[in-house]
């Protein structure tokens, strides 16, 4: 769905799951987004920034939402605050710079990475084709994951010595 000027909240929702998608085809395979079984993520700083970009976008697009006609109805307003946390919490842990020290012996993105893939659809040859795409993105993926960490280690933004430790011997 589209995002348009007279979108309520539920409309803007929708939008964001789906531009979400556009950024984060794991997510969108996790959603069982058909479209995003051949792609991976934009790890690095710039496509990290763009997820960014997104949260704040939809957070502007729900005040503008708010104010609608219509938007007091319990499912909107349930929609909006819902919506609304979520952003902004992971707007907060972007702005923390947290991507850039995302290391961890569990829920990082190189573990989504490798997770995706027993979760992408392999059952026609269509299937395989689109999760050898995907596999064959894995390098450009990481790549950009080490850039992450890179510029992290630069600001000296520290992953923690013993979740760091457990990732290594991973």
């Amino acid at each position: 769905m589209s995002p348009t000027n007279s979108a309520l909240p539920r409309q803007v929702a929708d939008a964001y799951v789906d531009e979400l998608i556009a950024l984060d085809p794991i997510t969108g395979t996790y959603l069982g987004v058909k479209e995003s079984s051949s792609r991976l993520p934009d790890l690095s700083p710039a496509g990290q920034e763009a997820v960014a970009e997104l949260l704040r976008t939809t957070l502007a697009r729900l005040d503008e939402a708010e104010r609608l006609p219509g938007a007091d109805s319990d499912a909107e307003r349930r929609c909006a605050r819902l919506l609304r946390e979520r952003l902004t919490a992971e707007l907060a842990v972007h702005e923390a710079d947290e991507h850039l020290r995302a290391v961890g012996n569990l829920g990082t993105v190189a573990h989504s990475v490798r997770e995706v893939f027993t979760v992408t659809p392999a059952e026609t040859e269509e299937d395989w084709r689109a999760l050898a795409e995907r596999l064959r993105a894995v390098p450009a993926a990481l790549a950009g994951y080490r850039e992450s960490l890179a510029l992290g280690l630069e600001r000296k933004l520290y992953a923690a010595p013993r979740p760091t430790q457990t990732f290594v011997g991973q």
